[in-house]
This record gives structure tokens, sequence and C-alpha cells, in this order.
């Protein structure tokens, strides 16, 4: 089934109908073909669509006031269908001929077209239904409005609806695919047409090359390389491309066999090596009449190939610009959480800014996208940077674009910026207290003139973005050192909102944990663990100053070793340890005493409790202790770590403020430490 979907907006019922067929033929396995007219229109309802097409310039205004103002929309380009034209060779050069349409702007538009295509042997004269004229007509032309004609001419010639043109088919793919060539299917099904219509004029009105010019046009702006060969495999036709691909600057007249040493018409493998480039072959038979054939080889550069797929890869990378997380996907079970969910839904409701603050690891992008899926734009853009991840350049290049040749290394064309990107969704601005005071006051302008400008632009783009921005900084502090600017910080915190630590929602703390461990058991195919309760009450003893996602690192550590860990509760005393020496264990107890040290929680205690005696030991002497010193001690007390162990109880110790350490020398006990370790005689 198409994932996308494109609406058609046509003036009339016929125009509706034929327009349906010609883009479900050509399109219709990628995108979902909806059309109307305006009979079929509503009341009180406005259209949206992925895309929405115009069928014709004239209907943009009548069609305008039933369109969601978000909705994006393309005016498409017609052309008259060119197995209609033949007949036009029938009418006596110099005949005088009246053109009826449904609308008389429509009308110069076919005749425009006409004389485009190199019909010219006939004086062709618009139909103008207010205004009374005396000149007789023998012929008529019309697309697809017989029923307008006036009646007393004779011949009326029916060219049928203007097709949407190629171009247009190909602006269509693009904006859903990201592609920068039409794919094979235009070539298949809408140039083939062309190609064989062509043929066939040609052979009847051999002095006539309109048809044969406008194919050439159409082909040769195509970036693929196209040859064109008869049925003895002699090129007739080649556009740029192809002939820059083969090397070789006039193919005509070629016999294709000659290029290649395997006849490239009919191949098992469709890459090929040619001038020291891989190209991928695709050979396609056009059936000129029943015995007559002609074959048309497509010719991709690899090289090509590869730079779309990076380019649609690179648009992919922004989240398809689309939010996945929702507020179902938040795990919790506590009431602050629950409250700050409602807070943050009512949030969602508004268009204004929202400043999202917290420690690290809080779910800020999690909120962000939450509340982009709650909001009226969920069906548009959500496009998210961390503007603490690129540098001042590139940022300012992510954020508004540039225009062609900003820049040594500028991409050719310029390129479209985020802020574009979201237009008329969100854009999340994650770690913005990162920002450069330069970006910032582009920001501000952005807020407040609700405009950006391109680098190098020299004129302003109008936008429609909601903006959400996080940190986990205090804005306060940075516009009191005049790192952030007090307006922009303003303009941000219109609506803020601030997640907890993980700490402050300890209920919530076993149920994340279960929720992560049954995600890397079934990520790493093991059986979901059993955990002690000795255990969980490490962890629900622990500060965690990573919050969720350090929570969720220990989770996957435990899926990982806990089958071949001797001692799982060791191990992540340790760990968790080693983290965070400021904000680990009993971080949000007063100063330790020895009840605070001596917690059951803490498996450590038993290490501490020796180190802390053999310091007494040497108290009253001069010399420092090392670890290495105390590896040896430590087999008098039947313990035996390892040098890093060593190395994070004595952090412990020296958090506590029960040890000095000087680096490079040891370490020696505090007066604060002997009156701990003098307590436990007494």
């Amino acid at each position: 089934m198409p994932n996308h979907s494109l609406t058609t907006l046509s003036y009339n019922q016929k125009a509706k109908t034929e327009i349906y067929n010609q883009l479900t033929k050509l399109i219709g396995n990628q995108i979902k073909v909806n059309s109307l007219c305006l009979n079929d229109i509503p009341a009180h309802e406005l259209i949206y669509d992925d895309l929405i097409l115009l069928t014709a310039p004239v209907v943009k205004n009548l069609y305008l006031p039933y369109l969601d103002p978000t909705a994006k929309y393309l005016i498409a380009k017609r052309t008259i269908n060119p197995k209609k034209l033949e007949c036009l060779f029938n009418i006596p050069p110099g005949s005088e001929v009246l053109v009826v349409n449904n609308l008389f702007q429509n009308t110069i538009e076919v005749i425009n077209e006409l004389e485009t295509v190199g019909i010219n042997h006939l004086v062709f004269h618009p139909y103008n239904p207010v205004e009374i004229t005396n000149k007789t007509f023998k012929y008529a032309i019309t697309p697809g409005e017989p029923h307008l004609v006036p009646p007393d001419i004779p011949n009326v010639i029916d060219l049928g609806t203007r097709l949407i043109s190629i171009m247009t088919i190909a602006e269509i793919l693009i904006h859903f695919t990201g592609s920068t060539s039409c794919d094979e299917l235009v070539y298949s099904r809408y140039i083939c047409d062309l190609v064989s219509s062509s043929m066939k004029l040609s052979h009847q009105v051999k002095t006539n090359k309109a048809l044969q010019l406008q194919m050439e046009m159409a082909i040769s702006e195509l970036e693929d390389g196209v040859i064109m060969t008869d049925f003895n495999h002699i090129i007739t036709f080649y556009n740029t491309a192809a002939a820059n691909i083969i090397g070789k600057a006039d193919l005509k007249g070629t016999n294709i066999l000659d290029l290649y040493p395997q006849p490239l018409t009919n191949m098992k493998n469709p890459f090929i090596q040619f001038n020291n480039r891989t190209i991928h072959v695709t050979n396609k038979d056009i059936y000129i009449s029943e015995n007559n054939k002609v074959h048309m080889l497509i010719l991709k550069d690899l090289t090509q190939i590869r730079n779309i797929d990076e380019q649609h890869r690179k648009q992919l990378r922004y989240s398809g610009n689309k939010a996945k997380y929702s507020f179902s996907d938040i795990i919790f079970q506590s009431r602050t959480m629950s409250n700050i969910i409602e807070k943050a839904k009512n949030l969602a409701q508004t268009d204004s800014t929202i400043l999202i603050t917290g420690e690290s690891g809080t779910g800020k992008e999690l909120f962000a996208q939450s509340i982009h899926q709650a909001s009226k734009r969920r069906k548009k853009p959500f496009v998210a940077i961390n503007c603490a991840a690129l540098s001042e350049s590139l940022l300012e290049s992510e954020l508004f674009g540039y225009e062609d040749g900003a820049f040594t290394g500028a991409k050719k064309g310029g390129k479209i910026g985020l802020f574009e990107l979201a237009h008329t969704g969100t854009i999340f601005l994650d770690e913005i207290g990162d920002a450069p005071l330069t970006i910032q006051t582009k920001l501000l302008r952005v807020l407040q003139e609700k405009e950006i400008m391109r680098i190098s632009g020299n004129s302003t783009i109008p936008i429609d973005v909601r903006v959400i921005a996080a940190t986990n900084k205090s804005l306060n502090a940075l516009v009191e050192n005049n790192k952030f600017r007090k307006d922009l910080y303003y303009r941000l915190n219109v609506l803020p909102l601030h997640l907890p630590s993980l700490r402050e929602r300890k209920e919530d703390i076993e149920l994340l944990l279960h929720y992560f461990l049954g995600k890397y058991a079934k990520i790493q195919n093991k059986p979901y663990p059993q955990i002690s309760t000795d255990v969980k009450k490490i962890l629900l003893a622990y500060a965690w100053p990573g919050n969720i996602r350090q929570l969720e690192n220990i989770a996957e550590y435990i899926i990982t070793v806990e089958t071949v860990s001797q001692n799982l509760k060791t191990d992540l005393v340790d760990i968790l340890s080693h983290y965070s020496l400021n904000t680990g264990f009993n971080s949000e107890q007063k100063p330790v005493d020895q009840g605070q040290l001596l917690d059951p929680d803490l498996v450590a205690k038993k290490d501490i409790m020796a180190i802390l005696k053999i310091f007494r030991e040497s108290y009253n002497k001069e010399h420092l202790i090392g670890r290495s010193y105390l590896l040896k001690k430590l087999h008098h007390y039947d313990i035996t770590l390892s040098e890093q162990q060593i190395k994070t109880r004595l952090s412990i110790l020296k958090k506590y403020k029960l040890i000095n350490s000087f680096v490079g020398k040891g370490s020696k006990l505090t007066q604060k430490g002997k009156q701990l370790v003098d307590s436990w005689d007494k």
C-alpha cells in the first residue's frame, strides 16, 4: 500500500476523472491519488492531504478558500496528450481555427502550447463567450470540452483533457521521495507513450518534427542517460547525460553493439563497467506498431545513485521529520510524573514556545516529541537538532540553510535549513544553553519576526514553526554571566516545563528497571533475570545522577553480565560509585557519620572500615599510604580487592572528607576520619 497521499483539485468532473486515471497509472503504486472537483467539496470542511495538486493556475483562486492553511500545494503544468495531435494535420494549412476551453485563460494556455510544440500551420482564435463575433469557422479545437463549442461549427476536434506534464510528475516524486531525478516509472510509462506517439506521427507527417522536439527537450533535461535505437540497433536519439557516460560526443547513427562487447539490449547482469565507472543499464522495448519496435536504454551512473541515496538518508536523518514517541510511551507510576504529563498535554494545545528544563537523561526529547504528537501540528514535520553537537558555522547552516555558492564546499544549488524543513510543524532545539551568542541573535529574530534568511541570501523566507527548546543548564545563571541573551531567554521561556530527576520520582525506578531489563533481554536473546532484594535496595538507594539514561545503561549491564558475575551486588556498587563520586550513594544526606557509612545497602562497608583502620595505624606517622600498601595490609583482614576497587573506595572516603589524597604520593586520614574510627572503638 502506498505510504503517501495526493489530492488533485480539478475544475469539473471530466477533468477530475481523466487526471485521476493518468496519475493512478503513472504513480498509483507509490502514491495514493484522491481527485476532487468543486462539486465534491464537503461543506464546512477544509481540504488537507500530504500534498495538494491544483490542476491549473486558474483554479487556484477557486480552491484556496477550501484549503487547510497549512496544506502544501503545487500548481500543475499541463500538456496536450500527444496521441491526440495527429488529427490536427488533417486540417488544411492556413485554416482559421476556433480554440474552445472551459475558461478563457485556459484557452490561451492551449494556444500557447500548440504553438510551442510546433503546430504552426494553423491560425488560432481563442473563444470568448462574452464577446460576439461575426467570423465563421469550419474547424474548432477543444481539450475535452466539445459541449462548449458553438453549434454552427461543422468540424470539432476534441484533444481530450490536457495531461499533467512530466515536470509536474517529477515535482510530485521529488516531494515524496526526496529524489533529484525522475525514476524509472516516469521513463517507462510517461516517456514511452510520448516516444511511441512521436514515432507514429513521424511516419505519417515526415515534414513535422514537433513531437520529436518535445520528446528530445523533455528527455534532455533528465540526469540519467537515455539512448534510443531502431530495430537494427542504430542510435537515433541520445541525451547529453548518455554522451557523458559513454564518453563520445556524437552517438547518432552509431551501432549500439559497437560501444560495448556485450549486447546492451539483452543483458542478464544490469551492471556494467564503462570508462572506469559502474553503470546500471535498463532496456525498454517500445512498440510503434504490432511488428515494429524501438529500444530505449536508461543508463544510471552508480555514483549518482549513491548520491541520491545519501541525500535521501540525510532527509531520513531529520526524523523523516516525524516524531516517534507520544505520551503513551512514557513509563511511570508516580504522582509526580502524572502531574507533569497532564501539564504537558495542556501546553501541547497552544502554539506558544515551550522551554523544557531538567537534568541530562530525564527525557526532554521524549516530552518534546510527545507534545508535538498531542498538538494540532502532529501531522506536520518534527525536526530536532542538538545545538551543542555542531560548531557555530555548521549550526547556522543547518538551522537557516544557505544559497548557492555561499561558501567553499557549499552544496550546488544551496541547501534548505531545518527551520524551512519544519515549516507548519515543530522544531526542537535541544541543548539550547550551548548555542553561540551569534546564533542566539538569529534565533531571537526568528521568534520575533517569524521569518528566516539563508546564509548569503538577500530575501527573507516566512515560516510557521512551533519552537520547543530544552536545556540541562540554568539559563538564569548563563544570563547573569552574559553567556545567554536575556531577551531570547524570555522569548523561549513562555511556557516552562521542568522535568523531575529520577531521584525525585523513586516510585518509578523499579518499573523502569523491569522495562529496560525486558528490552535488553529480548535484544540479547537472554532470559529475564531474577533480581535479588539486596540489588533492588542498592538501586533504590542510589541518587542516579545520569537519570533514566543511566538506569537503562545499568539494566543493559545486568543483562550482559548477570550469568557470569560472581557477585552482582558487589559489581553494581563498584560501577555506581565510579559513575559519579559527587552524586552517588547517600548524596542527599547530611555529612557522614557512622550510621550513614554503615548503611546496610552499601556492600562495600566492610572494605571501607578495614581501609580506615589501616589509615589510623599510620595516623601519627609522616608517610602517606598508597594503593599497593593497602593491597598488602587488606590481606590481614581477609579482604582481596583489585587496584581499581581500592581506587573506588578511596574516592568514596575522599568524598566524605575522611581522607586527603595527594596526586602521585598517596593518601592520609583526616581528623574527621580518625574521629569516626575512634568512635567505633567506643
